[in-house]
């Protein structure tokens, strides 16, 4: 739930709560009652202490959580703004998803180009290891052919 403050405009008188503290005026941000004013107990539990918020203490709702409604609708300017403003946020939203989705392939992108590039490597080096083994075993069968300055065949 969303409010914000307001001050109190001149020429009107708060009324009394049932707990003795005067009301405040806030007015709603949520969807069935956006911009609409109304009177809240001063100690209600959405709006705790600003001390208590800058220590990170907030203390436990209190037991008034009286409010009254000063407009009894919401204005049709005001609808369409709310509106306007679902919709931007929508948007918002829908370009944060397609980022993020753009993301992922491209680092799926670089993840396949490395698994590729690891698995040439890996191929690679079968082939060298293979040589290596061919050459050994040329070795074996003929011992004089380094003597000589001949490379075995099979290493060419």
């Amino acid at each position: 739930m969303g409010y914000s403050r307001m001050a109190i405009p001149a020429g009107l008188v708060p009324p009394m709560c049932f707990c003795g503290d005067p009301f405040k005026l806030e007015m709603s941000d949520e969807e069935e009652t956006f911009r609409r004013r109304y009177w809240m107990c001063a100690n209600w539990a959405f709006d705790p202490p600003e001390k208590a918020l800058m220590k990170g203490r907030i203390e436990p709702p209190p037991l008034c959580d009286f409010e009254e409604w000063i407009d009894k609708e919401v204005k049709e300017k005001d609808r369409e703004w709310f509106n306007e403003l679902r919709d931007w946020n929508a948007k918002i939203n829908a370009g944060i998803a397609a980022r993020k989705k753009e993301e992922e392939q491209r680092n799926e992108r670089i993840a396949e180009e490395k698994r590729r590039a690891v698995a040439k490597r890996k191929a690679e080096r079968e082939v060298k290891l293979a040589r290596a083994r061919r050459a050994k075993a040329a070795l074996k069968e003929n011992p004089d052919a380094l003597r000589k300055g001949k490379w075995p065949r099979c290493t060419q």
